[in-house]
C-alpha cells in the first residue's frame, strides 16, 4: 500500500472512531467501598415484614399569611418561574393560606384597584392564587376571616374562593388559632371551645347553603389541645381533616433559645401527637400540622436559619409520618428568618429547611413506613425507614443531631444487599447558613436541583454508614 492510500485509510478509520465515540454510553461508575466505622456505634434494625402507614404524596407543604396576597402581587405569581421550580422540585404538596392576618384582612368582593389597601382581600388576589395553584399543582387550604364575626363576608369569600380555585380548593378553615382569640382581643376574655363550636357551626351552615360541597378542616389550634378533642367530638362528621399548629419555642427575642433548643426532645410535640392520633383513630379522620416552624415570632437568627434547622425539620417530618400524620406545612414568607424559601436582595433563595424537604421527598416518595429501631436511645440521633413496594427499594434516613460526636450506624438490612446509594444532607458546619448540599447537589439560581448520590458496594446483610456530627444521610438499597 502506497503512502497516499495509507493516509486515506488512516483518516477514514480516525473519523469512524470519532463518530462511534459519540454514541458510546457514559462510563460505568464503579461503586466505592464503605469506609470503616469511625464514630460511636449505633445499630439500626430494619423490619421489612411489618408495614406501617403509607406516606401521602402531598405530605409536604408550605404555609403563608393571607397578607402575602395583599402586600405584593409579585408573590405567588405564575410569572415567578424560580419559585414555581422550587415547588416542583418537591413534587405534589399542599399550600396553606391563613395565619393571624386571615382574621385581620377584610374581603371586598371586588377587583384590586389603585388605592385598595393592603388590609383588603380582593377577587384579583384570589384569582392570582388560583392561577399559581394550577401552575404548581398544589391545592390550597384556605383560611377565612373569622375574627371580624362577619358571616356574610365569609360566605361571599368562600363562594368566590370555591369558584376561582375550583378543584384546587382543598378545604376551608374557619379562623386561625381560636384557642388564643381572647389573648389577641378578637373575642371576650372568657372565650371557650364551646363558644367557638357554636360560631363554627353557624359559619359552616351558612357557607354550605351557598357552597354545598365545601370541605372544612379544623380547629387549627395554637397550643390548647383540649380544643382538638371537643372539636372532633362535635364536628367529626362535618370536617375532612383535623389540624393543629406547632412551634418548638418562642418568642424569637428569648435569649435562652439556641440551636440546641430545636435539636432537643420537646414534650409539647409528644402531647400534641397523642391527642391528634387518639382523635384521628377515634373518628377515622386524617390529621395534619398546617402551620409549623422552629421559633415563633418569625424565627430566630442563628437558630432558624442555620443547618441545625434542616436537621430539625427532617426529623420532624419523619416523626409526623411515623405517627400516621398526613403532612406538614412549614410557615414562611418574605422577611421571616425561618422561611424555607425567601427572597434575599431580590433573589429567591432556598434556605436550610428547604433542603430538609428535598431530603424527605427523596426518601419518602411512594413509601410505606417500616421500623428502623436503633439501640441507642440515649444518643441525640433519629433513624427512620420506608419501603417502596413498587420498585422494592428501602430508604433509611439517619439523622445525627449531636454537634460533637460522629456516629457509626450499623444497618441490619435483614437481607443481602449488593449496592447502596447514600445521599448526604450536609453543610460546612451545623451553624452554617450557606454551603448546604443534598445528594451532592445544590439548588441552582434558576431553582433547579439535580441529586447525585454516591454508590457503594456492600454485598452483606449488614453494613456501616458513618454520619459525622451534625449531619444526615439517606441510604437507599434493594
Amino acid at each position: 500500500m502506497n503512502k497516499k492510500w495509507f493516509l486515506v485509510l488512516f483518516f477514514l478509520l480516525l473519523f469512524a472512531c470519532r463518530k462511534e465515540s459519540k454514541t458510546l454510553p457514559p462510563p460505568i461508575q464503579i461503586p466505592q467501598k464503605l469506609p470503616p466505622a469511625n464514630g460511636l456505634a449505633v445499630t439500626v434494625t430494619i423490619d421489612q415484614k411489618n408495614l406501617g402507614a403509607v406516606i401521602p404524596e402531598n405530605f409536604e407543604g408550605l404555609s403563608y399569611e393571607t397578607a402575602i396576597l395583599t402586600q405584593n402581587p409579585e408573590v405567588l405569581n405564575i410569572n415567578d418561574k424560580v419559585f414555581i421550580q422550587l415547588i416542583k422540585n418537591l413534587g405534589p404538596g399542599l399550600l396553606r393560606i391563613g395565619g393571624d392576618s386571615s382574621d385581620e384582612i377584610f374581603w371586598t368582593g371586588n377587583t384590586r384597584k389603585t388605592g385598595t389597601g393592603k388590609d383588603s382581600l380582593t377577587t384579583s388576589d384570589i384569582d392570582r392564587l388560583a392561577a399559581f395553584s394550577s401552575q404548581t399543582g398544589w391545592p390550597v387550604l384556605f383560611g377565612l376571616n373569622f375574627g371580624s364575626s362577619n358571616i356574610g363576608a365569609a360566605v361571599s369569600e368562600s363562594e368566590y374562593a370555591y369558584g376561582s380555585l375550583q378543584n384546587n380548593l382543598y378545604a376551608l378553615q374557619v379562623g386561625n388559632e381560636p384557642d388564643v382569640y381572647q389573648l389577641y382581643g378578637l373575642r371576650s376574655p372568657n372565650y371557650s371551645i364551646d363558644d367557638y363550636l357554636g360560631e363554627f357551626e353557624t359559619y359552616r351552615l351558612a357557607i354550605r347553603s351557598t357552597v354545598p360541597s365545601a370541605s372544612f378542616a379544623g380547629p387549627g389550634i395554637a397550643y390548647d389541645t383540649d380544643f382538638i378533642g371537643s372539636f372532633a367530638d362535635n364536628e367529626s362528621n362535618n370536617v375532612s381533616m383535623l389540624d393543629a399548629h406547632y412551634y418548638v419555642a418562642g418568642p424569637a427575642t428569648d435569649p435562652s433559645i439556641t440551636y440546641k433548643t430545636i435539636l432537643s426532645y420537646n414534650w409539647k410535640l409528644g402531647n400534641l401527637f397523642n391527642v391528634l392520633t387518639q382523635n384521628s383513630n377515634k373518628f377515622s379522620l386524617p390529621f395534619r400540622i398546617t402551620e409549623c416552624n422552629s421559633i415563633y415570632g418569625g424565627g430566630k437568627a442563628g437558630v432558624s436559619d442555620i443547618f441545625a434547622s434542616a436537621l430539625w425539620a427532617l426529623d420532624l417530618m419523619w416523626t409526623i409520618a411515623s405517627d400516621n400524620g398526613q403532612g406538614i406545612n412549614f410557615h414562611g414568607g418574605t422577611g421571616l428568618v425561618y422561611s424555607p424559601i425567601t427572597t434575599d436582595n431580590g433573589v429567591i433563595t432556598a434556605r436550610p429547611e428547604y433542603y430538609a424537604m428535598l431530603a424527605f421527598k427523596y426518601a419518602s416518595t411512594g413509601g410505606t413506613i417500616i421500623s428502623a429501631a436503633n439501640n441507642q436511645p440515649g444518643y441525640n440521633c433519629s433513624t427512620y425507614a420506608a419501603v417502596n413496594t413498587v420498585n422494592n427499594t428501602t430508604s433509611v434516613t439517619l439523622i445525627n443531631k449531636d454537634d460533637i460526636n460522629n456516629l457509626s450506624f450499623t444497618i441490619q438490612a435483614g437481607k443481602t444487599v449488593s449496592n447502596i446509594e447514600i445521599a448526604w444532607l450536609t453543610a460546612p458546619a451545623i451553624t452554617s447558613t450557606t454551603g448546604l448540599t443534598f445528594a451532592g447537589g445544590k439548588v441552582k439560581a434558576d431553582g433547579t436541583f439535580v441529586p447525585a448520590p454516591t454508590e457503594y458496594a456492600v454485598n452483606q446483610t449488614s453494613f456501616v454508614v458513618n454520619v459525622p456530627a451534625g449531619n444526615a444521610a439517606v441510604v437507599t438499597f434493594k
